[in-house]
């Protein structure tokens, strides 16, 4: 009998497969280890069914249908419909015994390789494989340590339940906020809506906002030179203390004449101190280093560690959230530094201040989370096989692990206090006397050691100099990609609500790095991409990435409810995937919670409670009298249809400079053809005289004011309308 191991990608397999005994043989969707097959999803190859999917009358949008009647149905992905099959048919076979589940070691891995073994409706045995990094070596220890996957239950549930309310929210509430739009609108347009992207764009709104309408106030700082009796300290400036910033020119003068006038006390705090080497990366640092350095946009980043762990085997898991290493890596690093002094002979890195008898506190089992930092493997690379891009990258993860071994930088650290009552001035002065890991990274030493020395007997009694200097309060400059990426990790801070802040903070307790965050390293990277795309923020395309947000971004968020543009949603969840995970919550229960919310918003909109008119003039329907003209990008150009389509009317007219246009040009008419007739329904109309379609020898009659609503037709007689056929 064989076990079936079921892996994210292709890379993964093939690594699995890498790490198995036995001979190989490459099968049609799997490949054969010994009696092992191993098979390969492509990420997601299941989907939820789009509404229309479950009932075809959820095509129209139609606010009427809100709230959506959804049953959570699953689809083969069309691309990967082909593999799904080959899966399917390998769980079904009866050499097979055991599935091994083999996703990504997170909660979106878990219900990657769970849901095509539900849409399978199996009923073997299923056990679960956790791979970080898939060398060989590491894949051979992880194949003695699977586990039941029934110890995974409650992650897969969380996991299904959160998936299963992003889709409520995006599904209802996109249509939802959408059709109301278009309802109280000249035009015609999309809001998109959900439980990530829009606190995210609201963060970027609100920082628009406040730059747009900051007002800065002037403020006055007091910096003063002292007859110290050393002249390489009498040259620096010092700063006076204050509790507040000094908002009137008056009482900066005042504080002047009083520094002049006063005798100061010296004091100098003397402490040795030592400098650590940064930790290795995360998703979320590597992305904003890569940011900052060159540009690289979040998404770019997290492709490039795609490959590097897929394609060169070159990294760990790349989409962690911690920055720390566990002790069993500590016992591979004479391997992994060997492997990397191999990859960077050219010289690049300086191996000499590399000393693998040294531990940094990275190496830290007790804050490991499911994953740990991204780290090189011991795979051997030639670098002229990476682009240039991804050696960038693979530089910096290699760079950050190898300052594991190096020695901590020392220095000594000097706070200078000059003391008169209430006046206080510091300044404090750092001197290296030993690099440590800044030489491996080719800092040198500190630019005027001298000062060191002018420290010892150090004297000084009166201001020789006092300057008021004239600033300005300034707003948090607007995000760049870098700021944003930092920001999302720590989003609690911006919340109010105190609950809502406690229970940010409480989910990221085990988290290193994070600190009340909302999605994860590599869905923050997405979302950014996707509010791009939808017209919300515009990046610049320079190095520094500057994020600003459009005037369609700030509208939707001045539209919508502060449930949904705050971080309270996740937090909310969050409490409740912890029951479901604990094992006190189904997922039922869960999503009847979210329909409730779902519904209250459904409900304001079609109660009128929620406005989102913008500031162009509003038409409203001359037909149907209750919806409003838009203006649509026609086939045959652009026209007015109302907003009200979707409920009977069909009201449509052509656009004339923007402008709907009411007085439509009918076709020449004959002169001949309009005779001298009166009609005889609205009695305002003559009658038209026009052939047959089937016998252009016969005629029929129709009044001129059909335009207007008048349906009056009759048949021809000798010449004459016969009234009696009127049809």
């Amino acid at each position: 009998m064989a076990r079936l191991f079921i892996a994210e990608k292709p890379e993964l397999a093939r690594a699995i497969v890498a790490g198995m005994d036995g001979n190989e043989q490459t099968c049609n969707g799997y490949i054969k280890k010994g009696n092992d097959l191993v098979t390969w999803s492509y990420g997601h190859i299941l989907a939820l069914k789009e509404p229309d999917e479950i009932n075809p009358k959820y095509k129209k949008w139609n606010l009427a249908d809100l709230p959506l009647n959804i049953t959570f149905k699953y689809k083969p992905i069309p691309s990967s419909s082909k593999q799904l099959k080959n899966i399917i048919e390998l769980i079904n076979d009866s050499n097979v015994s055991e599935i091994v589940h083999c996703g990504d070691p997170d909660e979106e891995g878990q219900i990657l390789i769970d849901e095509i073994i539900e849409y399978s409706r199996t009923t073997k045995p299923v056990k679960r494989m956790l791979i970080n990094d898939i060398t060989p070596k590491a894949v051979k220890k992880e194949l003695e340590n699977i586990k039941d996957n029934r110890n995974f239950k409650n992650i897969s549930n969380s996991g299904f339940a959160r998936s299963r309310a992003d889709y409520l929210v995006g599904m209802n509430l996109t249509r939802a906020y959408s059709l109301n739009y278009q309802k109280q609108n000249a035009d015609f347009a999309v809001f998109s809506i959900g439980r990530v992207q829009t606190p995210i764009l609201a963060l970027i709104v609100n920082r628009d906002i406040e730059n747009d309408t900051f007002k800065s106030i002037d403020y006055f700082e007091l910096n003063a030179k002292f007859n110290f009796n050393d002249e390489n300290i009498a040259k620096i400036d010092f700063t006076l203390k204050t509790d507040e910033k000094i908002m009137q020119i008056e009482v900066a003068q005042e504080l002047k004449d009083r520094i002049l006038n006063s005798i100061f006390e010296l004091k100098i705090k003397q402490e040795s101190k030592k400098e650590n080497p940064p930790l290795p990366y995360n998703l979320l640092n590597l992305q904003s280093e890569a940011s900052k350095i060159y540009g690289f946009s979040a998404k770019k980043t997290l492709d490039i560690t795609q490959a590097l762990r897929e394609k060169h085997k070159a990294i760990s898991y790349n989409r962690s959230d911690c920055e720390y290493i566990p002790t069993t890596i500590y016992e591979q690093r004479n391997d992994l530094i060997s492997a990397l002094a191999h990859n960077f002979s050219n010289g690049r890195f300086d191996f000499s201040y590399i000393n693998s008898n040294l531990k940094s506190l990275a190496f830290d089992d007790s804050k490991i989370t499911a994953h740990y930092a991204i780290i090189p493997t011991e795979t051997r690379l030639n670098l002229s096989n990476l682009n240039a891009d991804e050696l960038k990258i693979y530089t910096l993860i290699a760079k950050r692990f190898l300052l594991q071994f190096c020695e901590p930088r020392e220095y000594e650290s000097y706070k200078i206090i000059l003391n008169s009552n209430d006046l206080i001035f510091e300044k404090t002065l750092n001197f290296t006397t030993k690099l440590g890991f800044k030489a491996f990274l080719g800092k040198s030493e500190d630019d005027e050691p001298e000062l060191l020395n002018s420290l010892n007997g150090l004297i000084a009694e009166r201001a020789i100099n006092v300057a008021i200097e004239k600033k300005q309060t300034k707003p948090h400059p607007r995000y760049t990609m870098t700021t944003l990426l930092k920001d999302l990790n720590s989003v609690a801070k911006y919340v109010k609500d105190e609950k809502i802040k406690k229970l940010l903070l409480e989910k990221d307790k085990e988290k290193k790095g994070e600190s009340g965050g909302i999605g994860t390293p590599a869905t923050r990277a997405d979302m950014i991409e996707k509010l791009a795309k939808q017209e919300y923020i515009e990046i610049s395309n320079d190095k520094k990435q500057v994020i600003t947000s459009t005037k369609k971004g700030k509208f939707f968020i001045n539209s919508v409810s502060d449930l949904y543009k705050n971080p309270d949603i996740t937090a909310l969840w969050y409490e409740m995937q912890k029951d479901i995970q604990n094992g006190n919550m189904s997922i039922d229960e869960f999503i009847g919670s979210v329909q409730q919310t779902i519904n209250d918003e459904i409900q304001k909109i079609k109660n009128g409670e929620i406005k989102m008119q913008n500031d162009k003039e509003i038409i409203h329907c001359p037909f149907c009298g209750d919806g409003v003209l838009r203006l649509i990008k026609g086939k045959n150009g652009d026209f007015f249809g109302c907003s009200n389509y979707s409920q009977g009317c069909k009201f449509s007219t052509n656009s004339v400079n923007g402008k709907p246009d009411f007085s439509p040009k009918e076709k020449p008419q004959n002169s001949s053809n309009i005779t001298e007739y009166e009609c005889p329904s609205c009695k305002k109309g003559r009658l038209i005289r026009r052939p047959s379609k089937n016998d252009p020898t016969k005629f029929w009659y129709g009044c001129s004011e059909w335009k207007d609503g008048c349906k009056f037709t009759c048949f021809e007689s000798n010449g004459k309308p016969n009234f009696s056929t009127n049809s």
